[in-house]
Order: C-alpha cells, then structure tokens, then sequence
C-alpha cells in the first residue's frame, strides 16, 4: 500500500500551533514515508518563510518524492481534473494527487481537505480512499 500526504498533513506537522498538528505527528510516527509530488512539496513550502522545513523531510526519508508520476507526462490527464472539477476549483497539487492515485492501484491520501477529497473521484467514478483527522 502507497501513503500520499497532501499539503495540510506537512503543514500540520510542522506547525506546532496548527490545529492538525497533533494528529500530523502521529500519523506521521505511524505511517511514514509518504509520498508526494513537487506540486504538494511547493505548496507546502508556500507556508513558511523557508523551504528548508519541508525540504529536510524529503532528505530523512519521511517524504518521498514519487517518481513514477510526472507532469510533463500527465499533463492531459491533469488538465482534464482540473477542468472536471473547475466548480470547486481543483488547485495542481490536488490535480496531481488525484491522478497520482489514479496510476497506483493500492493507496491512501491523509489530509484535512475532507470537503475537496469526498467530492474528487479516481477514473471518474471511484472514491479517494482518504484519512482524514477527526471532527
């Protein structure tokens, strides 16, 4: 089974006054690695001053950056997401996260967003299979 982290699981994290933060550290005590694309490591960068938080999680392994999915091969398929889901509107890291769970057949995503990730759909018609923190 492959574990996908989206933004708000990084950012929780790492922000210890994040209302997410305690359940960030134990799912990442619990079921690290995670992987990610370079769309979610810049999207979660984007929240603080520095990179170099986000970045020291690639580098001791907690985060792994896929590489079997890439933009530039995707593209089409990315688009046509964000096009789906243009009412909401789809941002790229969610973009390349849905897709990404489309290439892997056995997978999870942990994230806070639980109102994007109920509406998103693998292949048009199956559900995220998502952790999300408790209400």
């Amino acid at each position: 089974m492959k574990h996908f982290a989206d933004t708000g699981l990084i950012v929780g994290l790492l922000t210890r006054n994040d209302p997410y933060h305690a359940w960030a550290a134990r799912q990442f005590r619990a079921y690290a690695p995670f992987h990610v694309c370079e769309a979610v490591l810049v999207e979660a960068a984007s929240f603080f001053p520095d990179p170099t938080l986000v970045l020291r999680l690639v580098e001791r392994g907690d985060l792994i950056l896929d590489d079997t999915f890439s933009l530039e091969v995707e593209l089409a398929s990315v688009l046509a997401l964000t096009a789906k889901y243009a009412d909401r509107p789809m941002d790229l890291a969610d973009a390349c996260l849905v897709r990404m769970m489309e290439l892997t057949d056995r997978c999870k995503l942990w994230t806070v967003d639980r109102a994007d990730f109920s509406a998103y759909r693998r292949h048009g018609k199956k559900l995220i299979p998502c952790v999300f923190p408790p209400d």
